[in-house]
């Protein structure tokens, strides 16, 4: 059962480590029926300093980093623009987690969330050699306009979930009891 309204969530981050690292580019994206509905995007400022090896990652400019807004100010227009829908990410653990910390961290209630994986949909609807969101996109011919920039990732990630709950929705009736099953009690349950 294809999901009517989620956001697709991606983050670029100063490093890959979800306790100490931070957000520098953020972007949601609101999915309607199966379409993109409306996006927000936000370079955001750390309080470290970005790595170089990040800056030729993301193609960010450090005076883009240097210009942006500190998450704090910009994490009420996040939230109002999640407004309670679940949010899906392409390994859903390490940018829910960095963004439940970015919240905590800058005094921010943390509200109750649905994540759902992207990445965990994938691999349970494709036999591919690498499931990571680059390789995906041209697996499943999805145009994007770049790549290790928040908002193509994000509207990717929502496209690959879409794409997978099709595929999965392809499986016989016994798979498809199955992953019923074990989807029961966790936050995947609406999604079969």
């Amino acid at each position: 059962m294809l999901p009517k309204n989620f956001i697709a969530l991606d983050l670029e981050t100063t490093g890959l480590d979800a306790e100490k690292d931070e957000i520098i580019n953020i972007a949601l994206v609101h999915f309607e029926n199966g379409s993109i509905a409306s996006s927000i995007d936000f370079l955001v400022k750390p309080q470290k300093e970005v790595p170089a090896f990040v800056y030729y990652l993301t193609g960010i400019a450090q005076n883009e980093i240097n210009e942006a807004k500190p998450f704090k100010e910009i994490a009420p227009q996040i939230l109002e623009f999640i407004n309670g829908l679940p949010i899906v990410a392409h390994n859903a653990s390490f940018d829910s987690k960095i963004f439940m910390l970015a919240l905590s961290r800058n005094g921010l209630k943390n509200k109750e969330f649905v994540f759902w994986d992207s990445l965990a949909i994938a691999q349970a609807a494709w036999t591919f050699e690498s499931h990571k969101l680059v390789n995906l996109i041209k697996q499943l011919n999805i145009e994007v306009s770049a790549s290790h920039r928040a908002l193509p990732d994000a509207e990717a990630c929502g496209k690959v979930f879409l794409l997978g709950l099709e595929e999965l929705e392809k499986n016989s009736s016994t798979t498809k009891e199955n992953l019923k099953k074990m989807a029961t009690g966790t936050a995947y349950e609406p999604l079969f």
